[in-house]
């Protein structure tokens, strides 16, 4: 018999590693300050209505500086919102699959699919 943490606990563990996983994921892909990172659902905003053929002068301004159009300016802010959209959609399906694991060994299989693993000790403080 091996003791460690409640399975509450490490679940709760696990959905933190996840977490922070993921959070890495996006800052190597676009390493940009957190705090400006609220920024983008405005400029989100503002792109989908650039393609629904409503003007937008910070969308018009950024594809001038880049000296892109609008429209290709917009289309880029909709492809880097649609990825973010993707990974926290695999994060929330990831903590699913924690709270659905019955046993240490499944949530440590979970972990696993990342290619992360959990210290029980780590779990337990």
């Amino acid at each position: 018999m091996i003791l460690g943490p409640d399975l509450t606990v490490l679940k709760e563990a696990a959905k933190r590693k996840v977490a922070d996983f993921f959070v890495q994921q996006v800052q190597q892909a676009d390493p940009v300050d957190p705090q400006l990172r609220a920024m983008y659902v405005l400029k989100y905003q503002e792109a989908r209505g650039v393609l629904n053929g409503i003007p937008s002068a910070l969308i018009e301004g950024e594809a001038s500086i880049r000296g892109i159009t609008p429209a290709e300016m917009a289309q880029i802010i909709v492809g880097m919102a649609e990825q973010s959209s993707q990974a926290e959609l695999s994060r929330m399906a990831t903590n699913v699959a924690i709270d659905a694991a019955t046993s240490e060994a499944g949530v440590l299989a979970v972990l696993a699919r990342f290619g992360l693993t959990l210290s029980l000790g780590a779990a337990a403080a």
